[in-house]
């Protein structure tokens, strides 16, 4: 059923076609394959970690490879990151979401992305959007835990602590970009989860971070329904802000890394782009991120109940 190639466990797309009830076709004679069944779709490029999900840019762990005329995806990439993403959930079962936890990143002396230009620092907005995301869940019943109510420096470990001690079904941490290379060029949201163990993290291309994949930490228990999570949230973002699509990510941060149950990191725009940070600073698109999220959060509660019931 799988292979090993370069090192890595691989699952052909055929196999995974099948399992999601799907069927796989090349879109582009040994470049590009399409696996597509029920109005969803996943599609893969040879050598490429860049891949598309129902047209979400999502960005593998390991690129498909050719072997023997088909073309095989990761195992970790195929079971626990862009399958669950089409229903292909495996054997696990997640709790229903009850109760949320929302971490607005950094606080206190820790300012976060700023934009000097402006004045603006990601600190202030990440926390006015938490407010605004726990008065939409509570009136839609949900319980909502905060990681800070205050601009307050609050410690990483803590804030995934914090999630667990009031039983979080989800963990949801807000933050917003910066880049330093062409800041008026790059606009847009990406949603991260937490990196699979012997994998490497979307921004480590050079592969050094072999000590760390190695790894298991306690949110790769939960890499299933992270993947969803993150999937239902930057689809009903981008849906809602029509913004440019930065993608689905991995990445070790330590919120994610700590996390006991299902977990995302959202980037709801770049400070370092001076159109883009103007919006930020307007209580409106505040209000349509806040909104986003929260219809993110209920279509996957309800994706969560759905499997639930199936099974």
């Amino acid at each position: 059923m799988y292979v090993e190639i370069r090192g890595v466990e691989y699952l052909s797309v055929t196999e995974l076609a099948r399992r999601a009830e799907m069927k796989a076709v090349w879109v582009q004679s040994g470049r590009r394959v399409r696996i597509a069944g029920d109005g969803r779709y996943i599609e893969l490029e040879v050598d490429s970690r860049e891949a598309s999900v129902d047209g979400l840019r999502v960005f593998l762990g390991e690129p498909p490879r050719m072997y023997k005329r088909t073309l095989y995806l990761s195992k970790i990439d195929a079971e626990r990151y862009v399958g669950p993403m089409v229903g292909e959930y495996g054997r696990s079962t997640p709790q229903p979401v009850k109760v949320v936890a929302l971490d607005a990143g950094h606080g206190g002396r820790d300012t976060g992305k700023v934009n000097a230009r402006m004045k603006l620092f990601e600190k202030t907005f990440t926390l006015d959007v938490v407010f605004r995301l726990k008065k939409l869940l509570e009136a839609q019943g949900f319980r909502v835990v905060l990681t800070r109510t205050e601009d307050k420096y609050i410690e990483l470990p803590d804030r995934p602590a914090i999630a667990a001690k009031h039983g979080a079904d989800l963990f949801v941490s807000v933050h917003f970009n910066s880049v330093e290379a062409s800041p008026q060029r790059v606009t847009g949201i990406e949603v991260f989860t937490m990196t699979p163990q012997y994998q490497f993290s979307t921004d480590d291309y050079k592969r050094e971070g072999t000590d760390q994949a190695r790894q298991l930490n306690p949110g790769n228990v939960h890499d299933v329904w992270s993947s969803v999570a993150a999937f239902q949230l930057q689809r009903r973002l981008l849906a809602d802000l029509k913004t440019s699509d930065r993608g689905i990510k991995h990445q070790r941060y330590a919120v994610l890394r700590l996390a006991e149950c299902p977990a995302v990191l959202v980037e709801g725009g770049y400070l370092s782009n001076d159109a883009e940070a103007k919006k930020i600073a307007s209580p409106a698109y505040r209000q349509d991120l806040a909104e986003g999220i929260a219809s993110g959060i209920r279509a996957y509660a309800s994706t969560v109940a759905q499997a639930r019931r199936s099974k």
